[in-house]
């Protein structure tokens, strides 16, 4: 095989799994993982269930590589979000996180899934574990920056503020107070004259 046809192939086929992985995405936020097919799956992403088993060993593989791929995903736009100083850098934070829950839902149902149902994804476990600590571990440099007496702490009771409003918002959607949660948060944590919070 030429390196051209190499390349188009791998094109391709990157292609065919961004389509599946996207329809994937789509129905198992919108219906569930209990109740969304691999037959769903193929016809969502216009491909055949023989084209899904070549690029995934089943359902639970591809799940597996969408919640990779989201995580992978928040550690490139972490990095995004640095600003000049450490207050900056968590405004931008808040923010971002906000700003995720108004524009897509979806992905908050789709980690919501595996959350609730850590007991049948093993590897969620492994992974949460992981990103969390990371997470946790750079607001805490962060807070400790800013002179906050109990950073560590400070920092995880962000990351369970993060869960909560998430859940929250899921459940009574534009009920509940997003723009004023995002105040509060930013003038608590963040050096006020920074905020500019759309009214």
């Amino acid at each position: 095989m030429s390196p051209r046809n190499s390349a188009k192939n791998r094109e391709i086929r990157e292609k065919s799994m961004k389509k599946i992985m996207g329809a994937a995405f789509t129905l198992v936020a919108k219906q569930g993982y209990e109740a969304t097919s691999i037959s769903q799956i193929a016809a969502q992403a216009g491909v055949s269930k023989g084209l899904m088993y070549n690029y995934f060993e089943g359902k639970g593989d591809l799940l597996e590589k969408l919640v990779t791929t989201a995580l992978d995903e928040g550690d490139k736009i972490l990095q995004g979000l640095m600003g000049d100083a450490p207050g900056q850098t968590l405004q931008n934070i808040f923010e971002w996180f906000f700003k995720e829950l108004r524009d897509r839902p979806g992905y908050w149902r789709l980690m919501a899934e595996f959350t609730f149902r850590i007991d049948k994804f093993p590897f969620v476990h492994d992974m949460a574990t992981e990103k969390m600590k990371s997470y946790v571990d750079f607001i805490k440099g962060l807070l400790e920056q800013l002179g906050f007496p109990n950073p560590a702490d400070e920092a995880r009771v962000i990351t369970a503020l993060f869960d909560g409003i998430a859940i929250q918002h899921m459940v009574i959607k534009d009920d509940y107070p997003l723009r004023e949660m995002e105040r509060f948060l930013i003038g608590k944590y963040c050096n006020k004259k920074n905020s500019n919070i759309a009214t």
